[in-house]
């Protein structure tokens, strides 16, 4: 069960640890919350059969997912052709805004090296998205007796979402925002947006364009 979630390393600390990921239904934590999606995918899937879907989807899912593992995070849920990642989950690993960092420029590296086997191929090319943002989150089990997901909820999550949608209207590949970018352990150069609405939240906030 825990390999669903969690990488080797995390696996082996959550053992040794006296966390339970099977008991803990009760616990609010700092976490770095990342999303990711596949640029118009919509567009992309058009004229697609549902198994070249299906093998698209899982080719980037398989790449995200290691890099993921990698970087020491955990994987949360699919959606579509998104993906969300948690780093700090269940248990934090230190720097947990860096480790995000990490993980967001390590995909760019594998998307780069995926274009190119693409683009021999004679395949359309394909790009995606990177919201980040930390904040406090409800770390646990939620669900029914039938079904019960390990999962992140709160307004970070939400935030967070929102930021990777936000790469649309702001021509971006990655964004973070200020808390992130505070939290981080090196200086990284970005385009800053100040007082950027959030679609359904009241307050603005700061966000920053990085390349990676």
């Amino acid at each position: 069960m825990l390999g669903r979630y969690f990488s080797p390393e995390v696996r082996e600390e959550i053992k040794k640890s006296s966390y339970s990921v099977v008991e803990n239904d009760d616990s609010e934590q700092y976490v770095a919350v990342m999303f990711t999606d596949i640029v118009g995918f919509t567009k992309l899937s058009e004229g697609m059969g549902s198994k070249e879907v299906l093998g698209l989807l899982s080719q980037y899912q398989s790449k995200m997912v290691k890099t993921i593992f990698e970087c020491g995070g955990s994987v949360d849920k699919f959606i579509g052709d998104a993906v969300m990642a948690t780093f700090g989950t269940p248990i934090s690993r230190g720097n947990d805004a860096q480790n995000a960092l990490k993980c967001a420029r390590q995909m760019q590296i594998e998307m780069r090296e995926w274009e190119k086997e693409r683009e021999n191929n004679g395949e359309p090319k394909i790009e995606h998205r990177i919201g980040i943002h930390i904040g406090p989150c409800f770390v646990g089990n939620v669900g029914s007796a039938e079904r019960v997901e390990f999962t992140v909820i709160g307004d970070t999550v939400n935030v967070a979402s929102r930021v990777c949608d936000a790469c649309k209207d702001l021509n971006a590949k990655v964004i973070i925002t200020d808390e992130m970018k505070l939290r981080l352990s090196e200086n990284i150069p970005s385009e800053t947006i100040e007082g950027f609405e959030i679609r359904g939240r009241r307050e603005k906030i700061t966000l920053h364009k990085i390349d990676l």
